[in-house]
């Protein structure tokens, strides 16, 4: 029964801290573990984002292993979705720095092995990177 109710009061803390975009762990920052050259072209963001946003789409277990995937392909989301926030403008760019916030706490919830805050975490990325792909066949 305790159980239950930690990871209720877990999960309810993590869903509102999504709402915010807040870190359950606002103090905790990202080991670098993996140091990948910046994205230089539009193209070239477009086809990471797409491609790491269908990689992590595809994760559904959220084991040990998955939860490893899952960081090792932030640092590349990352790039790309930062790319964005750099050359975008107005909402678009208002838009790829929210997605930003909750990918590092994908990152950060990945790599701390944290499964329920990263399904969680992934759903509020999925439901940000599909709108946000909306922009990629809109005029500029």
């Amino acid at each position: 029964m305790k159980k239950t109710i930690i990871s209720l009061a877990i999960a309810l803390s993590t869903t509102v801290c999504v709402q915010n975009v807040t870190p359950v762990f606002a103090e905790e920052k990202p080991v670098q573990h993996l140091e990948l050259p910046d994205i230089t072209s539009l193209d070239e963001a477009k086809n990471v984002f797409s491609e790491t946003s269908a990689e992590l789409n595809s994760k559904s277990k959220l084991d040990a292993t998955e939860l490893h995937e899952i960081h090792m392909t932030t640092y590349s989301l990352e790039k790309a979705v930062a790319y964005f926030v750099e050359n975008m403008q107005g909402d678009q760019q208002v838009a790829a720095e929210k997605m930003a916030e909750v990918v590092e706490l994908v990152h950060l919830a990945s790599e701390n092995s944290r499964a329920e805050e990263t399904r969680i975490y992934l759903e509020d990325y999925s439901k940000r990177a599909s709108s946000f792909a909306k922009h990629f066949s809109s005029p500029d």
